[in-house]
């Protein structure tokens, strides 16, 4: 009879319960080898202690009614439960330190698999490093070829560029010569400045004679008209 939860609770006080409840399954594997070592010792002297109590309950209830059971083998049958109880709870605290030896044992042929796998992983990384020096020794063997055709590229464009920048320069001093060839000359700019020069005294002359007959004409006006006034 596996016994669970709810008979454990019947049968056992607090103590004896949380005990119980960390054999079960969900909880023992969560436990370390030192802890399930402590359990089956404690669940080997719970299983003791009661089977050894139902023996001597056995006993004094044969000696006192001269029956194996007595008048209440109730309670024979507690302590009898509760050795079976501790053997199931031993059972799995032994199980489970197995589980952890096997593992234990596994652990170092996985290191020596690992081990032997580094020398391959070794050997490949040295062959992808060869790979790569020879890649490199070829490229530098190419390259002196490469650096001297850029040399000449190089030089090229220097040349065109030189000869560009001889004839934007032409360009600019022909451009120069053209303006001043269409510029006026210092005589030329100075005849020019006497006309507009005259222009403008005639203009105010003429303005001057203009202002003289506007006022005579006022004044004979005046004139005329008081004369006829009176």
């Amino acid at each position: 009879m596996a016994y669970n939860r709810n008979h454990a609770k019947t049968l056992c006080n607090k103590t004896e319960y949380q005990f119980f409840e960390s054999s079960l399954r969900g909880n023992i594997e969560k436990l370390p080898q030192k802890r399930v070592q402590d359990g089956i010792k404690r669940a080997r002297t719970l299983r003791d202690k009661y089977r050894d109590l139902h023996k001597r309950q056995r006993l004094a209830t044969r000696d006192r009614t001269g029956t194996k059971k007595g008048v209440k083998p109730a309670t024979n049958e507690r302590t009898e439960q509760k050795a079976k109880l501790f053997a199931e709870v031993l059972e799995r605290f032994e199980a489970q330190l197995k589980v952890l030896k096997q593992a234990e044992k596994a652990a170092p042929a996985a290191s020596k698999k690992t081990a032997a796998k580094k020398p391959v992983a070794k050997k490949a990384a040295k062959k992808k490093t060869a790979k790569k020096t020879v890649a490199k020794t070829a490229a530098t063997a190419s390259k002196p070829a490469t650096k001297v055709a850029r040399k000449k590229a190089a030089k090229k464009k220097t040349a065109k560029k030189k000869v560009a920048k001889k004839v934007a320069k032409k360009k600019t001093a022909g451009k120069k010569v053209a303006a001043k060839a269409a510029a006026p000359g210092p005589f030329v700019s100075e005849k020019a400045s006497a006309a507009s020069e005259r222009k403008r005294q005639q203009n105010t002359r003429a303005k001057a004679v203009m202002g003289h007959k506007r006022a005579s004409t006022q004044r004979n006006q005046a004139k005329r008209d008081g004369g006829k006034k009176r």
